[in-house]
């Protein structure tokens, strides 16, 4: 049964539950209006004219709300509720940088107001640069035109395609090698993705959780491998942090059930416990298998399509092992999106191996990346990625 809007959970979108009707409705319409709205305003018009009208129009609306007294200001970190947010004003405070958050009618809405070069800049997620080229963030988080923009540049990405019908999706998939992953063509977190889809049936059930949040849906060809962010910064790789699913690898005598509380008496310090649920089963069905199900020696599976430690999953930082030519990519990633702060989802079996030597592909790319993660990964060192979005301004 998919799930109903009003209620206060959503086993698709996981720890990040949002509202499908209003997400499916911006994020829809933001992809159907961007080609035309790219013939209309063409880059230097939209740089010279409209996002300075948008901003300035923007800046109106602070000043009348400020004036009316409908805005608050917190100035004490440790009341802010958002983690990539928190990093990003402790390193302010550590370079002497104002930097207050923004609530109108006492909401907290990831917006912000600091002085940078005696200037006052207001900003939502993260600050970003003047004079940049504003359009990019048109198709940024598009992950169909991303995949045109890697492939075009030679880099490696998943073949796939971008649909609104489920009769031309479903053709799609009859040529397309299993399994598959679905998901919302607009998204992030992994809200409402299904991997490992293996028959008619499958398809169909994802495409249909897929468009309860956008209506154009990406179907493409399924990487194994552990999630690695790429954050470029300037035009310099930050860091690279590795992420998995929760796993469970069979002793040959062991049922998947036996295995997860095993896993589970046995966590290092900072790992979740895994916690079957309803999505967690259908995961293992589509592997044809089952909590009951007995794994043969040294064979690992996955338990979820989530990523990272609230699933009981890892994170580890890993960009000292990744392998040069890996690095290389993400840098010819960012290079090829012209953008000066990019996070690059990149799938691979081993970040140690050349992408030449594997199969592999960058899935998606985030114009506002969760710099937070490189901050606390379960493995390995912490990298101060906020300095560099703070060097990248001042």
């Amino acid at each position: 049964m998919l799930y109903n809007v009003f209620m206060n959970h959503c086993p698709y979108c996981g720890e990040n539950p949002i509202n499908h009707q209003a997400n499916k409705f911006f994020v829809s319409m933001d992809i159907w209006f961007t080609p035309l709205r790219r013939k209309l305003f063409f880059g230097p018009i939209d740089n010279y004219f409209v996002n300075p009208m948008a901003d300035g129009l923007a800046f109106a609306i602070y000043q009348t709300l400020k004036a009316l007294k409908l805005i608050r200001f917190n100035r004490d970190i440790t009341k802010i509720p958002y983690q990539r947010a928190k990093t990003l004003w402790q390193e302010a405070i550590n370079q002497g940088i104002e930097f207050a958050e923004i609530k109108p009618f006492g909401l907290s809405i990831d917006c912000y107001q600091t002085k940078i070069r005696g200037k006052q800049k207001i900003f939502f997620g993260l600050p970003r640069p003047e004079n940049v080229d504003e359009s990019i963030l048109d198709w940024i988080d598009d992950k169909w035109v991303l995949k045109q923009k890697m492939l075009d540049a030679g880099l490696p990405a998943p073949k796939g395609g971008s649909f609104t019908d489920l009769n031309r999706a479903l053709a799609f998939f009859q040529i397309l090698p299993k399994p598959v992953v679905v998901k919302s063509r607009k998204g992030s977190r992994g809200r409402h993705t299904t991997t490992l889809v293996q028959t008619t049936e499958q398809l169909i059930q994802a495409f249909a959780i897929a468009k309860q949040l956008c209506h154009y849906i990406v179907i493409e060809e399924y990487l194994a491998g552990d999630v690695y962010r790429g954050t470029v910064i300037d035009s310099k790789l930050v860091g690279i942090l590795g992420g998995s699913s929760p796993k469970v690898t069979g002793d040959g005598v062991s049922t998947i059930a036996s295995l997860v509380e095993q896993h589970n008496q046995n966590l290092p310090a900072g790992m979740q416990p895994v916690k079957i649920t309803e999505s967690n089963l259908r995961h293992l069905l589509r592997q044809n298998l089952s909590l009951d199900s007995v794994l043969p020696p040294n064979k690992t599976v996955t338990l979820s399509e989530k990523i990272g430690v609230a699933y009981g999953g890892t994170s580890f930082d890993c960009t000292e092992v990744a392998h040069p030519k890996t690095k290389q990519m993400f840098l010819d990633a960012a290079a090829a999106v012209s953008d000066p702060i990019l996070g690059f989802d990149f799938i691979a079996e081993d970040i140690r191996k050349s992408p030449q030597e594997q199969a592999c592909g960058i899935i998606e790319c985030n114009g506002a990346p969760f710099i937070n993660l490189h901050y606390d990964p379960l493995y390995g060192q912490t990298i101060n990625a906020a300095k560099h979005v703070w060097d990248l301004l001042i």
